[in-house]
């Protein structure tokens, strides 16, 4: 009985070296699993970091086409603006003098009578 429970006996022995051989195994597969994760993890950080540098570029591209078209829009709109003011400028030069004219007569010509109300009292 003794032969049968001792830890040197064969069967036991080799039961052991094949719970060893397991363990590395699994040991081994495990490393090789957070190894392929790493590779994944640097091969997406990598496509990702080339997919932002593509956006990025074709971002700055476009900025500079409409940095372009806005300059020009800007300065179009500055110079209708410049336009506009010209012509009120204008109008204001060439009416100036009736307004003046009007004003002066409504102001300084007086109508006496009586308040519409004064009448009703009565």
């Amino acid at each position: 009985m003794a032969a049968r429970g001792g830890v040197n006996t064969p069967g036991v022995k080799k039961l052991l070296e094949a719970e060893a051989r397991a363990a590395e195994t699994v040991k081994r597969a495990r490393n090789q699993k957070a190894l392929r994760i790493k590779q994944a993890r640097e091969e997406a950080e990598a496509e990702i970091n080339a997919y932002r540098a593509q956006r990025e570029a074709e971002f700055q591209r476009n900025q500079r086409q409409h940095a372009g078209n806005t300059d020009d829009v800007a300065q179009r709109i500055q110079r209708e603006t410049d336009e506009k003011i010209k012509a009120m400028e204008k109008r204001v030069a060439d009416n100036q003098e009736e307004v003046i004219q009007t004003l002066l007569k409504l102001v300084c010509t007086v109508e006496p009578r009586l308040h519409e109300n004064f009448g009703s009292r009565k």
